[in-house]
């Protein structure tokens, strides 16, 4: 079976077929969803997803796009808090996003380091795993999270660097999670980084409705694509795609825990 540790079905280009797209991920082989947050306003829908179906479960974080203040804490807090009964397996997504888009204002680095260090902080609290951001910051995301060791877990979802980073995650013991990236022509370097990554700490995701995979690039992404994905990092690593499938799975399902 297939886990597909980062999707976000509570997204509008999802509206039109969602409940049908979903109810058909089982029977093509998806065994398990975990939906992130990334703000406090989208929370109440992708828990309202998570609780219609069996295998999906969620995250609670707000992403480093946006400003939170004391309030969102609170409330973000409050789903923490009742984790379990909201199906909150993680916090996340939260990290650093330093990527500049032309002809928009550089990203509050300041702000943004101390609403990560926020969430870790609940992290701890409640002895939640986190799912990181990371875009253009790894050394300020690794220095974030070795000053909050009591994180149970952690993974760097939509792994984006190279073999040094990857060796310095995992020499911590931190999680890799690869996305349709891992199969453009151009980043040899990340299929790299993917063979390096041990056993027991690299997992797959969609990402969706983003990074679609070759040969499907330019659609809107879902969890049907993650075989493209899992075919590259079986050729990556020299496994067969039901080993690389079932190592994932195994992987994902103790980094979130039992549904």
């Amino acid at each position: 079976m297939i886990f597909d540790t980062h999707a976000h079905y509570n997204d509008p280009r999802f509206d039109t077929d969602r409940d049908e797209l979903l109810a058909s991920l089982p029977g093509a082989g998806v065994g398990r969803v975990l939906m992130p947050g990334t703000s406090i306003e989208e929370q109440p829908l992708i828990l309202e997803i998570a609780a219609r179906y069996d295998f999906i479960r969620a995250a609670a974080g707000i992403h480093p796009h946006y400003t939170a203040s004391v309030e969102d804490l609170s409330a973000l807090e409050g789903y923490l808090r009742n984790a379990a009964a909201h199906k909150i397996a993680a916090v996340g997504e939260c990290g650093l996003d330093y990527f500049a888009a032309e002809g928009c204002p550089p990203p509050d680095r300041a702000a943004q380091r101390g609403l990560f260090d926020a969430q870790l902080c609940l992290a701890e609290r409640y002895k939640l795993p986190v799912i990181v951001h990371d875009r253009d910051a790894h050394g300020d995301c690794l220095d974030i999270i070795r000053a909050h060791r009591g994180v149970p877990r952690y993974v760097f979802h939509c792994f984006s660097g190279g073999a040094d980073l990857a060796a310095a995650l995992c020499g911590m013991e931190v999680y890799c999670s690869f996305t349709g990236s891992v199969t453009y022509k151009k980043n040899a370097a990340l299929r790299e980084a993917a063979a390096a990554v041990p056993d027991e700490l690299i997992m797959v995701e969609t990402d969706a409705p983003y990074l679609s995979p070759e040969p499907v690039r330019g659609r809107r992404c879902d969890s049907l694509m993650i075989p493209h994905i899992l075919a590259v990092l079986a050729r990556a690593r020299g496994v067969t795609e039901e080993e690389a499938e079932t190592l994932t799975f195994e992987n994902a399902a103790r980094f979130f825990g039992p549904m």
